[in-house]
């Protein structure tokens, strides 16, 4: 039996929005990241250009602040959220789905 064409589109697209869904946190905190680094980028030119004494000792305590404590987004402070969240996600549906396979047959 054949299924109609508009049930093969909605399940593509419905597997699409899945998909985007998990790629979303990692995209967000890598733009957030390049955020960071252009900050970090724009003091140690602020840095370098000062003149103030008092602003570049503010601008060293920031940037070792910075250092000390990088960005970074973690889940249950435990997996860390980046570009490479939905490869191991996909990596661990394929995992068990193979083991899922081996019991089944």
């Amino acid at each position: 039996m054949q299924q109609p064409i508009g049930t093969m589109v909605a399940t593509c697209l419905e597997n699409v929005y899945v998909a985007l869904l998990t790629t979303l946190p990692g995209v967000t905190v890598a733009m957030i990241q390049s955020r960071v680094d252009r900050i970090k980028l724009a003091l140690t030119t602020r840095l370098y250009l000062s003149e103030d004494a008092t602003e570049v000792a503010d601008v060293r305590r920031f940037l070792e602040l910075i250092k000390l404590r990088p960005f970074e987004m973690r889940i249950l402070r435990l997996i860390p959220v980046d570009m490479n969240l939905p490869v191991g996600l996909l990596s661990l549906c394929i995992t068990y789905l193979i083991v899922l396979a081996q019991f089944h047959g």
